[in-house]
């Protein structure tokens, strides 16, 4: 079944009953970007529909509409045939915790909601009793008492759901519901889920995982590029159709260099030499990277895919040091380091950009100069007292600063300029001329054009190329396919494990085929 077949229609959807939500014509715009362009669905009473597409798609512009947090430019949207500010029947459990870790499970229920006594004090026996409630469908009365912080994951993500069920609402939202939790968990999760279709309630379940999406939904609406592609129920579309209507026939990229999605040939890779640079082996983490093995060469650029939980944000920070793996070894040109230590992996050549620049990445209220050549401290500085006292001297980081701000063309007004300051482009080239800044051996980074505009990626990967040709290694991580246009291969990881290993030629339907863990 191709995505030609499948183009904008509506497949396999019989008799159904009336819609709850009817989204008709609607399109939303934030300033020269379409968010979302004349989309048209409809989800019936009852029903538990996937929200499926790619990064970028407008799954969170659909989800914020539906919520009522925004309004469209065009068009109408209707839950019970009303608008969702107005229907106020709408609850969404977001992929990101809402609850408060130091209040108890019943005030996070209840929150906004408070009985209240006859003088307007809150009555805590009625809302332990009326938390209790909630909870007690699914087995865990019990730890209505409890602080939140105190509970485990899929009680947490169970506490979540009762909370949104307290306002009796006619559609729940589940963005990613099983994000953060290992296999265990989201089985535990998925079972409490299945309780929650036995309710009379709409259910909008928003994942990129496809297994879970067969294995709890009914049907499956897919966007692509702002656009609806497909309604249909899944026992019509096989996964292997669906991400076709997902990632599309056609893909256009100025990084991988294509307009055919079957082939990356058009892209000159950089030249790589011989010899082993970074070897991995068994490494490790809990249950989320499973003894994974890597070796990458000198002057090559090493892909690492996965879907989030499947092991690679991981994997990249024991690279770098941050967590420290159960088991396995890591070697920079033979040499061992101590896991679990970044001053170590800095001595061995390890180079690192975390994944999110505004948590990890970078000190918004310090300067560009210093937040650039903060892991090159020691290399900067100069011996005072031999053996005793080295001083950092202010025009030695400036120097240096401006340095790697040629190599990344980072604008700014001066190496005194508060990052914070600067375009979302430059913070990026910033936090990356860090990672380059100890001139490492290995260069490991984590969604490396995240949140910013195309001339900026471009820039970047000007960057990466020159870096490749002076023979340092590269390991990307990432999801994005326009990430991985400079690497020779890519290893997809699943659940913790590798999956598959996609050569120079691969296709983004294969990409994400294989982060689907469908062959």
């Amino acid at each position: 079944m191709s995505v030609d077949v499948l183009q904008g229609r509506t497949m396999g959807q019989g008799q159904l009953p009336a819609p709850m939500i009817e989204v008709r014509a609607v399109s939303k715009n934030f300033g020269p970007t379409r968010a979302l362009i004349d989309v048209s669905i409809s989800v019936a009473s009852g029903e538990m529909r996937a929200l499926v597409g790619r990064n970028g798609a407008g799954k969170s512009t659909m989800v914020s509409l539906l919520t009522g947090l925004l309004a469209p430019d065009r068009g109408e949207l209707l839950i019970g045939g009303m608008p969702p500010a107005s229907a106020q029947a709408v609850a969404c459990v977001y992929q990101h915790s809402r609850l408060v870790p130091a209040m108890s499970v019943a005030e996070n229920i209840m929150m906004g909601g408070y009985p209240r006594g006859t003088w307007g004090q809150i009555s805590w026996p009625r809302l332990r009793e009326a938390a209790s409630r909630e909870l007690e469908p699914w087995g865990l009365a019990n730890i209505a008492s409890r602080l939140v912080e105190e509970i485990d994951p899929v009680q947490a993500k169970v506490v979540e759901i009762c909370r949104a069920l307290a306002r009796s609402p006619r559609v729940v939202l589940l963005d990613e519901p099983t994000a953060g939790l290992d296999r265990r968990d989201a089985e535990r999760l998925f079972d409490f889920i299945g309780q929650l279709k036995e309710r009379a309630v709409t259910l909008i379940y928003v994942s990129h995982h496809l297994d879970e999406i067969y294995r709890l939904c009914d049907s499956a609406t897919v966007l692509r590029d702002a656009r609806h592609i497909v309604t249909a129920k899944l026992g019509d579309l096989p996964k292997q159709a669906l991400i076709d209507a997902m990632v599309g026939q056609q893909t256009q990229s100025p990084f991988l260099g294509h307009s055919d999605s079957k082939t990356r040939s058009a892209v000159e890779l950089p030249r790589v030499e011989e010899g082993i640079r970074l070897e991995v082996k068994g490494l490790t983490v809990t249950q989320q990277v499973v003894d994974v093995d890597l070796a990458v060469r000198r002057g090559e650029c090493v892909g690492i895919a996965g879907l989030e939980g499947s092991g690679k944000a991981e994997f990249g920070s024991a690279l770098a040091g941050l967590i420290k793996p159960d088991a396995g070894v890591v070697r920079i040109d033979g040499e061992s380091f101590r896991l679990g230590d970044v001053r170590a992996a800095l001595r061995a050549g390890i180079g690192y950009v975390p994944q999110n620049r505004h948590a990890q990445g970078m000190v918004t209220l310090l300067p560009v100069s210093e937040n650039a050549t903060m892991t090159a401290t020691r290399m900067l500085a100069r011996p005072l007292i031999p053996g005793l006292l080295d001083v950092l001297f202010q025009s030695d980081r400036e120097k240096a600063y401006e340095r790697l701000a040629r190599q990344w063309q980072i604008v700014a007004a001066s190496p005194q300029q508060l990052i914070g300051e600067l375009s979302g482009g430059n913070q990026q080239k910033c936090v990356m001329a860090r990672g380059l800044a100890t001139d490492p051996k290995v260069l490991v980074l984590q969604n490396p054009t995240a949140g910013i505009d195309v001339a900026a990626k471009a820039s970047i990967m000007r960057s990466l190329r020159d870096i490749l040709a002076r023979g340092a290694s590269v390991v990307v991580i990432s999801e994005d396919a326009d990430d991985f246009a400079l690497c020779s291969r890519v290893v997809v990881l699943n659940r913790g494990r590798v999956g598959r290993e996609l050569g120079a030629e691969w296709s983004e339907g294969e990409l994400v085929a294989a982060m689907q863990g469908v062959e």
